[in-house]
């Protein structure tokens, strides 16, 4: 049984959106970079390049050479043996690539393995391509630690899920009261503005208790032998990544709803809604924005989310962002 038969689900979405002409610029594959997502990235640029009319066949010269990260338009790159970084020059070399003209006239598809391993200069310099994606181009980030990434990074990017992290058991407690966050917004006044801040405080510290009581949870008898201060400190560590990988998918939800609201501010039909069983909410929001607005209101969620990585208290982050969410009337 391949990688595909086992994630079928996942696959499905891949192989639709290729057929209907509508996949996304960028993936986050989440599993093991040398295991299942390491294999569904292979498999998913074979889709892209094969030769053959049912694809992939596993057998043309091209899915060979996706196979063994030959292909003359397919660039791979991974942390470096000694400093286990991927290193900003890297990553522009992966850009260049990709913006260059195609060696076979088709797709072009970029690869980061261990793409938790960016550091901030590699982040910084691969966001600015999400936000201004080449025409043609495939980017896939293959981790297995998405927490790693900046929140911004996990914002522009379609996320595969195959083996599941630890955060995403804590999808049941924070799911249903981030839809009801967002079925209140656009905040009518400071007021407002203030009781959706302080909902969304209590959302990531009721996730943030959860994840402390799993944690302690998982500690075996060489973390209990620490001193109290080392065990701490690792703790304090283990919390927080698993957190912000919690918060990097509450963004990524906040940002696809606020993208489904811009799309019928727009005049879109309801075909390209992410959120299409919420229709009725959406369309009374998108009634009260301009499509300027309502792609302020994507670029304060990003902001929001950005801020998050600053040492700045998050109600008062929440409490400014939401602020800049009121729309008192349509212009």
């Amino acid at each position: 049984m391949g990688v595909v038969d086992l994630y079928a689900d996942a696959w499905a979405g891949i192989r639709n959106g290729y057929e209907t002409g509508r996949l996304a610029h960028a993936y986050v594959i989440v599993g093991s970079p040398r295991g299942n997502a390491l294999q569904f990235a292979e498999s998913f640029l074979k889709l892209l390049f094969c030769e053959s009319a049912q694809k992939p066949c596993n057998e043309c010269v091209a899915c060979r050479q996706v196979e063994s990260h030959k292909h003359v338009d397919t660039l791979w790159i991974e942390p470096q043996s000694k400093s286990r970084q991927i290193l900003a020059d890297d990553v522009r070399g992966l850009i260049r690539r990709m913006t260059q003209t195609s060696f076979e006239g088709g797709w072009k598809a970029g690869v980061v393995l261990c793409a938790d391993c960016m550091n901030n200069n590699s982040e910084n310099a691969l966001l600015k391509t999400l936000e201004e994606p080449p025409k043609n181009t495939i980017l896939l980030l293959v981790t297995d630690s998405p927490q790693g990434l900046l929140p911004t990074i996990i914002s522009r990017c379609q996320k595969i899920v195959l083996s599941e992290g630890q955060a995403d058991a804590m999808d049941q407690v924070w799911h249903a009261p981030l839809m009801g966050i967002l079925h209140e917004l656009p905040p009518t006044g400071g007021l407002g503005a203030a009781r959706l801040a302080s909902q969304l405080k209590a959302l990531f510290d009721v996730v943030k208790a959860g994840i402390a009581d799993a944690v302690e949870g998982e500690l075996d008898r060489a973390d209990e032998a620490l001193d109290e201060s080392k065990l701490k400190d690792i703790l304090d560590a283990r919390i927080n990544a698993r957190l912000k990988e919690v918060q990097a998918d509450v963004f990524r939800v906040m940002l696809d709803w606020h993208r489904d609201v811009l799309m019928l501010a727009s005049g879109v039909g309801s075909d390209e809604l992410i959120y299409r069983d919420r229709l009725s909410v959406l369309a009374e929001q998108a009634k009260r924005h301009t499509q300027a607005t309502a792609l302020q209101a994507m670029q304060v969620i990003e902001d929001m989310a950005r801020r998050l990585e600053r040492n700045i208290p998050d109600l008062q982050i929440f409490d400014e962002a939401f602020r800049k969410l009121v729309v008192r009337k349509k212009p």
